[in-house]
């Protein structure tokens, strides 16, 4: 049953490489689209079939619509490095003026939400109904997902670079160390770092067939760190407003009369982390009676269901909520009221 369920999943892969190949027939240019405010999966990626596409010969972008700065440190590194090697970037006025018709392909990837696509809803409307689009995601179907036609949505994946990465290979595409690096740090990103919770045997299996064409593992260290090392105020959070709720959950609680960004508060829960915990919450003010929290688990503890308690949601490893007309601490409270009485997704007797 096993074999018969690997050979269904590399035939859905195969699929998607041969309607990529027979829509670029079909068009004289490709828009790539990650998602809003991209991250290393999506990046990696949009980069990734960036290049499958420019060797059929096509006209090809990648659309950014997010200012440079509200992104990772390590993600504005890749974007340098890319535009510096003559990557075409748009942004959406861009597209609007030059690629907004029917000979422009949208290639989606790493979401197929509406809300996190940067193009107005009309637009992706009009693509849908000319079969001009195609979606690559990981994240598991929904009610808001969008209804393309050649919708590839593949949720037993640690992301959408792992979903990239067994393309190329089933379909023999040779790549670059660059790519394979941008690929694998996708891949570290969404699955926890290879943790046994955030990934299974075929996240490792594809791991390590970049690493096998020299993906650069001590870069992509680097650029996680820059994350880190460059932000102030997530190390002011980690180092002086970590609170243990119990041995297994950290929580950083900002001050009241502090601001943040929810970047900010993503990548200290981040780097909460690499403790040895299982979770990890940054909650603080981000302005207008507003009070954002960022949820990291290793799997144990099911961050978006926690999440969904605070109006927000996301999925078991990584969630987000925001709240009105409280206090840091008096979500922090709050939040520890709500953790005890489900603490695990599964509980050992």
């Amino acid at each position: 049953m096993c074999n018969m369920a690997n050979n269904l999943d590399d035939d859905r892969i195969k699929r998607l490489k041969q309607t990529i190949d027979k829509k670029l027939a079909e068009v004289s240019s490709v828009t790539i689209v990650p998602h809003k405010r991209v991250d290393f999966d999506a990046i990696g990626s949009a980069i990734a079939l960036y290049i499958l596409v420019l060797r059929q010969k096509k006209e090809v972008n990648i659309l950014i619509d997010d200012s440079t700065t509200t992104l990772d440190p390590g993600v504005q590194t890749i974007l340098k490095e890319i535009t510096t090697k003559g990557f075409n970037v748009i942004t959406y006025e861009d597209y609007k003026k030059k690629f907004d018709k029917d000979s422009n392909l949208l290639i989606l990837t790493d979401t197929s939400q509406q809300a996190l696509i940067p193009i107005e809803e009309d637009i992706i409307n009009k693509k849908i109904a000319s079969e001009k689009i195609i979606e690559i995601d990981h994240h598991p179907f929904g009610h808001t997902t969008i209804k393309a036609k050649d919708s590839f949505i593949f949720s037993e994946y640690s992301s959408a670079c792992e979903i990239i990465t067994k393309m190329l290979f089933l379909s023999r595409t040779k790549f670059s160390k660059e790519i394979a690096t941008y690929l694998y740090a996708g891949i570290w990103l969404d699955s926890n770092g290879l943790t046994k919770k955030g990934s299974n045997n075929e996240t490792h299996k594809w791991a390590g067939r970049l690493v096998e064409n020299n993906a650069d593992i001590d870069k992509v260290n680097d650029l996680f760190m820059e994350d880190y090392n460059n932000n102030q105020k997530i190390q002011d959070l980690v180092s002086n407003r970590m609170n243990m709720f119990s041995y297994t959950i950290a929580c950083l609680i900002g001050e009241d009369n502090k601001k943040y960004s929810c970047e900010d508060l993503a990548k200290a829960a981040d780097s909460c982390l690499k403790y040895r915990v299982d979770a990890s919450f940054a909650i603080g003010n981000i302005g207008n009676n507003i009070v954002s929290i960022s949820a990291r688990s290793k799997g144990n503890l099911n961050a978006g269901a926690i999440m969904e308690e605070f109006g927000g949601g996301g999925s078991i490893l990584s969630a987000a909520s925001k709240v009105k007309d409280e206090k840091p601490s008096e979500v922090g409270k709050r939040l520890l009221k709500t953790l005890k009485p489900n603490f695990y997704i599964d509980k050992e007797d």
